[in-house]
Parts: structure tokens; sequence; C-alpha cells
């Protein structure tokens, strides 16, 4: 096999290489395949335009993967206002024998429910919530990957879950004072 001989020849190479891993993801944080394969195109587009970027990279997948976790990430705020006024439908009647917790949970594992709330939160949030519900890693991992620390992970975990409860009005469980006894 040739070495590829333009910048054309070498983004292709890594389409060829690398594209339907970066479809997958996309497709995984949108939801949709439309969408995902629009912004795997653009992913590849930033890629040809920053060739230079990619090669020098350590690794060219997860290059490309951080690129349309970006990408996607965009096209879910631009998409914000639409959420913001679907989480209003989405959103049930509260159960007056669940809690809030209880609740909450129940409404994330719906994967568009997810990407709805994701579109309001910022991009450090996003990235460690798509690794841990969608890449289904665990809380060590991701601060591994990500280079922070757990109590990092922990919080931005947390502010995606506060982001959660006020767009679908779920009031948390409030914490018993010291001393108190629960009954």
């Amino acid at each position: 096999m040739r070495e590829p001989v333009n910048e054309v020849e070498q983004t292709e190479g890594y389409y060829r290489r690398y594209g339907e891993a970066v479809h997958r993801r996309c497709l995984r944080l949108l939801g949709d395949d439309a969408l995902a394969w629009d912004s795997t195109q653009e992913v590849f587009l930033r890629a040809h335009a920053h060739l230079t970027q990619l090669r020098a990279a350590g690794s060219a997948l997860s290059w490309l993967l951080t690129v349309a976790d970006r990408q996607c990430f965009s096209v879910l705020r631009r998409r914000r206002t639409e959420a913001t006024s679907a989480l209003t439908r989405l959103a049930p009647l509260p159960d007056a024998h669940a809690s809030p917790e209880a609740t909450l949970e129940r409404l994330l594992v719906d994967a568009d429910l997810v990407r709805r709330v994701l579109a309001h939160c910022p991009e450090d949030v996003q990235r460690i919530v798509a690794h841990r519900f969608i890449d289904e890693m665990e809380q060590e991992q991701i601060a591994t990957l990500l280079d922070v620390s757990r109590k990092t992970v922990q919080r931005k975990l947390q502010a995606f879950f506060d982001t959660a409860r006020r767009l679908l009005e779920v009031a948390p469980r409030p914490e018993p004072r010291k001393g108190a006894v629960s009954a």
C-alpha cells in the first residue's frame, strides 16, 4: 500500500480508518442518524483543516472523538430552545410515593432526555456525562482518562443532576439535620 500523496488522501485515510467510530460516537450523543452523519462530516472537515494537529496527536482516534464530542455538544446547544419546551412537555406529574431522586433517575434513563439536559450543561460536564452514561465508564476511569480527580468527576456529575433537577422541576430531598433522627 502506498503512502498518501496529498492532504485529501490523508484525510480520506483517516476517514476510512476512523469514520465509523466517529459516526457511532455522534449517533450515541445525538440520537439521530442524519444529525450524526452531518456531525461526522463536520469532524472530518475539521480534521482536514487541521491535519498537522491530527498527525501530531498521540492518538488520532482520541483527537477525532474529542472533536466529535465538541461538534455534537455544539449541535445540542443549538437545539437548547427546542429542548427546553420539550422538557416541559415531558416532565411527568410528581408521584406522591416516589422520592425526588427516584423520579429524576427514572426520567434520566431516557437517552433522549439526557441529551436534552446535556444541551444545558457546560462542555466539561457534557464530556464527563457522556463517558459515564454513554460509554458506561466508572468515575475512576473517567478521572484517569481526562486527567482530573475523582472528586472533580463527582462534582461535574452532580452539576449535571442539578441541571436536570432544575429543568425537570424535581425537588431534591431535604438534607437531614445533624443529630436529627429519621422516622
